[in-house]
């Protein structure tokens, strides 16, 4: 694997749902028994906290592809710590996004008198089992006449029970969501936070009216390349290539492109298609040396491919639907509050100031508790003693 990523990654497989964190020898570093069905595939945080989203026992709404409803956190230890299932007048399903705030972005659905877009929600974790609403963005907000670039058109003719079919949702550096929608085979960007229309759409310009051929057919995992990584500003994406009468004869291709917000036009600059095909979730990531990160949940295959199209890594896992790879320093060292590398006195000035302002800093959470007081100190000098 002289040309691998060297990192971690991170999948949930069949039932019973175990989550794994493995390294490029497949070594386990660390699992969590969730034992929830994923709507999608979990995230990870600096701080070493597992973020889980799976189906609730008592949905909101039947009948709805994809259903979550239900979101965990799970400490190192495979503690849970947050637990939470949706009791809004929304059902989750497919996607979340954790946000560097510490809130949740999710995918969710709204029925109006069956009529059924969907809806953008932040969740802000209280407590153990509780939630509060802090923002939402509604399709149903942005809906217009057919040439109108900016917002859904309000005769398009999808499926009312699943009008959008949002399946992937992701934060940019740049305060913008991306969302991707499976059944008008467009991915989408609007501001996060905000009562915006679409800043851009690509991938299926019929939808209003504008110029050019279909490119995106079902596609999935939509994401903007992060700053300082090869391709950095491109958006990368799963095209499913699910063709109605050829789903199982094509393949599927990851796609690679610049954005031009002015025009809603998108420079495809690089793809990668091989013997590889989904007609459902699946997903791909640039990595920070310039790989980029494939999972395909038909075959629950995940690899790693270079640049020029070389295979350097690879696992096949029933179940795993999407997946993610996380560098080696990507987890901060809890108790290391100044990042200098070592714990020691330092580092206990720092979270004691930090109990006496009343401020949470993930590093200075050193029992993983969510909360930052004097037993954090109290750990934080047992460790610097060995005792």
């Amino acid at each position: 694997y002289a040309d691998v990523f060297d990192g971690y990654t991170l999948y949930t497989s069949n039932a019973p749902y175990t989550t794994y964190l493995i390294d490029n020898d497949y070594n386990v570093i660390n699992e969590w028994d969730t034992g929830c069905q994923p709507a999608s595939m979990g995230y990870m945080l600096q701080d070493s906290t597992l973020v889980y989203p799976c189906k609730q026992a008592d949905v909101v709404l039947e009948g709805v592809a994809a259903s979550g409803g239900r979101i965990l956190k799970y400490n190192w230890n495979g503690d849970v710590i947050w637990d939470w299932s949706c009791d809004l007048d929304y059902q989750l399903h497919h996607d979340i996004e954790p946000t560097p705030n510490g809130t949740i972005l999710a995918l969710a659905m709204e029925d109006i008198d069956g009529f059924r877009p969907d809806v953008v929600l932040e969740i802000e974790t209280v407590g153990v089992n509780d939630a509060n609403l802090v923002w939402t963005w509604k399709v149903s907000d942005h809906i217009g006449e057919l040439n109108n670039p900016y917002t859904f058109y309000s005769e398009a003719d999808y499926n009312q029970l699943d009008w959008n079919h949002f399946n992937a949702v992701s934060l940019n550096q740049y305060g913008e969501i991306l969302l991707s929608s499976r059944n008008w085979c467009e991915i989408y960007i609007i501001e996060w936070g905000g009562s915006s229309d679409i800043l851009y759409r690509w991938g299926n310009p019929q939808n209003y009216n504008g110029d050019g051929e279909q490119i995106l057919f079902a596609q999935h995992g939509v994401n903007q390349i992060p700053i300082g990584y090869p391709g950095e500003g491109n958006i990368i994406l799963f095209n499913n290539m699910n063709v109605q009468g050829q789903q199982e004869d094509g393949s599927s291709i990851i796609v690679e492109f610049i954005p031009d917000y002015e025009t809603f036009e998108g420079e495809v600059v690089w793809t990668f298609e091989d013997d590889f095909y989904s007609a459902k979730q699946s997903g791909a990531f640039r990595l920070p040396n310039g790989n980029t990160f494939i999972s395909v949940a038909q075959d629950g295959y995940m690899f790693e491919v270079t640049y020029d199209g070389v295979v350097v890594w690879e696992l096949y896992q029933e179940g795993v639907v999407r997946a993610q790879k996380y560098g080696m320093d990507y987890f901060i060292v809890l108790g290391d509050v100044n990042s200098d590398g070592s714990i020691d006195i330092l580092d206990v000035v720092l979270v004691v100031n930090y109990v006496l302002d009343n401020l949470y800093v993930a590093p200075a959470d050193v029992n993983n508790d969510m909360v930052v007081n004097v037993l954090d100190v109290v750990v934080l000098v047992g460790n610097i003693l060995n005792v």
